[in-house]
């Protein structure tokens, strides 16, 4: 075998070694690549991550299509003192993590090109995500299985997780495995086992991003940002005058008045809705008009 590290952006081979090394420190040898190489020769991927954000798979587009089933096998930095408080912090951990990489992702692809290929296979159940949520979960492995038999399973055992840094960019430090790969596997089928789907959460995150808004809706929503900070408060609105866009009755309302408005909008604003029910003649159609 031969181990390929990287020096001063160069590439150092060492025949005879029994170690294939992948750090993301090579201009060329990249975890990305070494998925995608294998994405010629496998029929399914295991994969275990701390975190699982959508630009990983984005960068293998193209490549992943090609396996017949994914698997991805995640937790979270997160922590709880019960089983509960561990069960919903990592599936919000996962959720939040999720939903931060779509909008970094926007920044540079603006119509999430590649996402609603993601979205077929998840529904298809060709990819099938699980969280572990027994404890705080942050293994980090990628078993490829060969599609014939001569060609056998493999994995990259290391400190990647399942991210676009994680596959590019950071200075990572991943082995491959080549043999007794089958133990490995053992290791990933009682984590899996033991783990909760959450395929719909993923699911439901990711067809947020790119479900399609009528005109109207777009509209609508150009007009709250347009007008987001020039909305008056209800004091200023109360005091403004009607030559400001204020109100036109608070002005002109007794004190009596004023306060049953007041205590009407706390009502309202604590259960969602209140009754005005002062009797006849105290000017209840004033406070409802303002």
């Amino acid at each position: 075998m031969e181990v390929y590290l990287s020096k001063e952006k160069e590439t150092t081979r060492q025949q005879g070694a029994d170690l294939f090394v992948v750090d993301n420190s090579d201009v060329d040898w990249k975890v990305s690549r070494y998925l995608k190489e294998w994405t010629e020769f496998a029929n399914t991927f295991d994969i275990a991550t701390g975190y699982f954000e959508i630009g990983a798979l984005l960068a293998l587009d193209g490549q992943w299509q090609k396996l017949e089933k994914l698997r991805i096998l995640m937790g979270a930095e997160v922590s709880g003192r019960t089983r509960k408080a561990l069960l919903a912090g990592i599936k919000e951990g996962a959720r939040q993590a999720l939903d931060g990489s779509i909008e970094r992702e926007k920044e540079t692809n603006d119509f999430l090109n590649g996402v609603p290929a993601i979205v077929e296979a998840i529904r298809s159940g060709k990819i099938h995500c699980r969280a572990y949520t027994k404890e705080k979960f942050h293994a980090k492995a990628y078993i490829t299985h060969g599609k014939a038999s001569v060609i056998g399973s493999s994995a990259l055992v290391g400190s990647s997780n399942f991210t676009l840094p994680g596959l590019t960019n950071n200075v990572e430090l991943n082995i491959q495995i080549r043999r007794e790969v089958e133990i490995l596997q053992a290791w990933y089928e009682r984590y899996w086992d033991q783990a909760e789907d959450i395929t719909p959460d993923i699911l439901q995150i990711i067809e947020r991003h790119i479900r399609e808004y009528s005109p109207f809706e777009v509209y609508a929503k150009a007009l709250q940002e347009f007008f987001r900070g020039h909305e008056m408060t209800a004091s200023e609105w109360e005091l403004a005058g009607p030559e400001h866009g204020g109100s036109r009755m608070y002005s002109v309302l007794d004190q009596y008045q004023k306060e049953g408005y007041h205590a009407l909008m706390k009502i309202a604003a604590q259960f969602g809705g209140a009754f005005l029910c002062d009797g006849v003649g105290l000017g209840k159609t004033n406070d409802y008009v303002c």
